[in-house]
């Protein structure tokens, strides 16, 4: 270590000013230009007063230019004084400018795909930085992206001849059922080289993920996968034959049907089936879908179809951690296409249980951010007891007011 750098690493106040000196290099390529301080501590304000002889204070911003520091260290006593050599000492780093550390990181992802294609043609296609989507995932984690990577080119290279069940596909060649569930980062990997493999763009739509994994034989679980409605229209006669009473749709009913739609435009999501039991007692004249819990694939397949046809949808679900992420996930999902009702604190104390939330449970619910799910989470975690939408006669009313 040359000895000036060894002068300033001794003496203390100069890590914020000679890191700054380095930034300003990485942005402009030179040593040239001013560095700004903000909010000078003791240290540092003794130090550069010192350095410069300038009067410096505690709590002070102040603007130094390197040409003059540069001056200074050249009428000093260190002759060999060399910016480039001093700044890599003192920081510990090469110096490399922001384009220079860009263009290594490009060179490096490049050999990353490199070293994983060899002579995989499949993969070659695959893999382009154009493609956002597996830029993105490198980004994250490298380490895993090439794992996933191994993973799908193995499902690419045994596509079914005939029509299989995408968790038998799945567990077969990755040994996970689950690994191509839609909308998880592994399913929307596959299906992005899919749809490069067939030239096509990426399908938005689960609907359309559904039909290009089809197109391959891969099939959904469709007579398991089903969600329970009531008084749906639709494009199809003995759907409207039996919207009065209550129907279950599986995915392959909800794909061959056009469209589906509702009377007053709106349609209404519960978590648990015994609401759409008062409703019916109660005879009123809405659009009922029944979740059962966390949404499955026929859920949202159905809720983009009456989306596309105009429909409002209208959410409620327990109180709970897992309620609230629920209603969390579909909100945050449909935006202002769906709407969350009998969310206040009154709706909160007129259902409330005696059934104690765990800490455990509770904790899940860090990542709720919709203004009025924050209410309930609220109560929650203040009471530590969860409420159920079946106790709440509020909702009920609700409805009653719309007919």
């Amino acid at each position: 270590m040359k000895e000036y750098t060894k002068y300033f690493k001794d003496k203390k106040g100069y890590d914020r000013f000679i890191t700054k000196i380095y930034e300003k290099y990485q942005s402009i390529s030179r040593f040239s230009g001013t560095i700004k301080l903000n909010c000078l501590n003791d240290e540092e304000a003794y130090a550069l007063s010192r350095l410069f002889g300038e009067n410096y204070n505690s709590g002070d911003d102040v603007k130094i230019s390197i040409k003059q520091f540069l001056k200074i260290m050249d009428k000093s006593k260190f002759k060999d004084f060399d910016i480039t050599t001093f700044i890599t000492e003192y920081l510990n780093v090469s110096l490399l400018t922001n384009k220079e550390l860009k263009s290594n990181l490009i060179i490096a992802e490049d050999n990353f795909y490199q070293e994983l294609i060899k002579d995989n043609l499949m993969l070659k296609k695959i893999i382009n930085k154009d493609n956002l989507l597996i830029h993105h995932r490198y980004v994250k984690n490298k380490q895993k992206l090439k794992n996933d990577l191994i993973n799908i080119i193995n499902l690419l290279n045994h596509l079914p001849k005939e029509k299989t069940m995408i968790s038998l596909y799945a567990a077969t060649y990755t040994k996970d059922p689950h690994y191509l569930d839609l909308d998880s980062k592994t399913s929307n990997l596959f299906i992005s080289c899919l749809s490069i493999l067939d030239n096509i763009d990426f399908p938005n739509t689960r609907e359309d993920k559904i039909k290009l994994l089809y197109k391959h034989n891969i099939e959904m679980d469709n007579l398991s996968n089903y969600v329970l409605t009531y008084n749906l229209l639709s494009s199809r006669k003995w759907i409207n034959d039996l919207s009065k009473e209550t129907l279950i749709l599986n995915i392959q009913n909800i794909l061959n049907t056009n469209s589906f739609d509702s009377k007053l435009k709106k349609v209404f999501i519960f978590e648990n089936p015994s609401i759409l039991t008062k409703i019916l007692y109660s005879d009123i004249d809405i659009s009922v879908i029944i979740s059962g819990g966390f949404p499955n694939n026929a859920v949202y397949l159905l809720i983009d179809k009456l989306i596309e046809n105009g429909n409002k949808i209208y959410y409620n679900g327990d109180f709970d951690p897992e309620g609230l992420i629920i209603a969390n996930k579909l909100k945050n999902k449909y935006q202002d296409k769906l709407e969350l009702f009998c969310y206040d604190k009154i709706d909160y104390d007129n259902c409330k249980s005696n059934k104690i939330i765990s800490n455990k449970r509770l904790n899940k619910m860090a990542q709720i951010n919709d203004s009025k799910l924050i209410i309930i989470k609220d109560q929650l975690l203040k009471n530590k007891l969860a409420a159920f939408q079946e106790n709440n006669n509020r909702i009920i009313n609700y409805l009653k007011d719309l007919n």
